[in-house]
């Protein structure tokens, strides 16, 4: 995949890309006789975080990392059906939503406070060597990905984890070690995501990756240029969801990724008018309208989604309930309509059955739902 800016002027500039192999002709997403005109150029994605997550000091349930990524594998066809393009994983997990009522656990996500009370969650060892296991899961779910001709967006880092690393250093070799994997692997089905939420206040070897963004997103560039490769990954950083995001910032990157939690829907808007002149692709890759799978919070949830499909490049749906928050699940249930008699457990899954009907919506002439746009 890639984008119009990296292709060249010849092509929209902002729109996202894709070919079969090397060669073939490079067309806008979601471009074909199934799909409305609408959606080509755009990105619909999934914040899946914890598709590759294993946290080491978890001890007080039981949980096998392979055969969760393995039902996320499971699940991709469903979320393809229904037009989503990309998902969106991280090599250092993300908030997996310990919570003591909720799964038994009682415990926070960061690493810095320890054993017991803390998480340990990281592909990447202390000197930024790459740990086997992660890798192996990783590979599963790219070459799944790629198969079904979707997109990963692989989130380098995050916030509550970097400071697994024993130094700087350590931080610029581990960016370097999984850049040359993908290199080496070929796998050319991927965003990278430098840091998830790079303005946000929790980094740690002071504040050493949000300062040394620019840098970083040159080192990996310069990955490619050393293995003398014919392409390149598109490189960016995400923001928090007040979605800022500075010029100087957006000129060295190749796309801007934001998140818009918690903004109302209006005030996505007015965020998007910012970015209405920039020359590369502007997509959402997490949005958290509300926890409470309620009517009032889906209504939020689908009036955010039609905004960034409309404004912008592409929005990206949390499922904070179903597959952020310990245990994840990855199929939503059989129904798409939520009823204020349902139990909770499944209103939680109709409500990710019904972001997604909305999406298929969005992007496809015949919807499963049954439902045309």
């Amino acid at each position: 995949m890639a984008t119009g800016f990296l292709l060249g002027p010849r092509y929209d500039q902002r729109a996202f890309y894709v070919r079969s192999g090397p060669g073939e002709e490079w067309k806008k997403t979601y471009s074909g006789p199934e799909f409305r005109r609408q959606a080509q150029g755009k990105m619909m994605n999934l914040r899946l975080a914890q598709g590759l997550f294993h946290d080491e000091w978890l001890t007080e349930k039981p949980f096998d990392p392979a055969k969760n990524t393995e039902a996320l594998v499971g699940a991709l066809d469903f979320y393809r059906q229904h037009g989503v393009l990309m998902i969106n994983v991280s090599m250092q997990g993300g908030n997996p939503g310990y919570e003591e009522k909720v799964n038994g656990i009682r415990r926070q996500r960061a690493f810095h406070l320890g054993p017991g009370e803390g998480a340990a969650v990281s592909g990447f060892r202390a000197d930024g060597s790459l740990k086997e296991e992660w890798m192996r899961r990783l590979e599963t779910l790219l070459r799944a990905a790629n198969d079904r001709g979707m997109v990963v967006n692989l989130m380098y880092f995050y916030q509550g984890q970097d400071e697994q690393f024993e130094s700087p250093e350590a931080i610029q070799k581990a960016a370097a070690n999984l850049t040359d994997w993908l290199i080496d692997k070929n796998f050319r089905n991927v965003v990278i995501d430098i840091a998830n939420e790079w303005d946000h206040s929790g980094w740690d070897f002071d504040n050493f990756i949000p300062t040394n963004l620019v840098r970083l997103a040159d080192q990996i560039r310069e990955r490619f240029q050393q293995k003398r490769t014919d392409w390149a990954l598109p490189v960016g950083a995400s923001s928090d969801g007040r979605m800022l995001y500075p010029d100087s910032l957006m000129k060295n990157l190749d796309l801007v990724m934001v998140h818009g939690n918690r903004l109302k829907p209006e005030d996505k808007g007015r965020r998007l008018a910012d970015f209405r002149n920039f020359d590369r692709p502007v997509v959402m890759t997490e949005d958290d309208n509300g926890r409470e799978t309620t009517p009032a919070n889906l209504a939020l949830e689908l009036a955010s989604c039609s905004m960034l499909f409309e404004r912008a490049q592409g929005w990206g749906y949390m499922p904070w309930v179903q597959s952020q928050r310990f245990p994840f699940r990855w199929l939503p249930g059989p129904e798409s309509q939520l009823r204020d008699d349902m139990p909770v457990a499944d209103r939680d899954m109709a409500y990710f059955h019904a972001v997604l009907d909305h999406i298929a919506e969005l992007v496809l002439i015949k919807p499963p739902c049954g439902r045309k746009r």
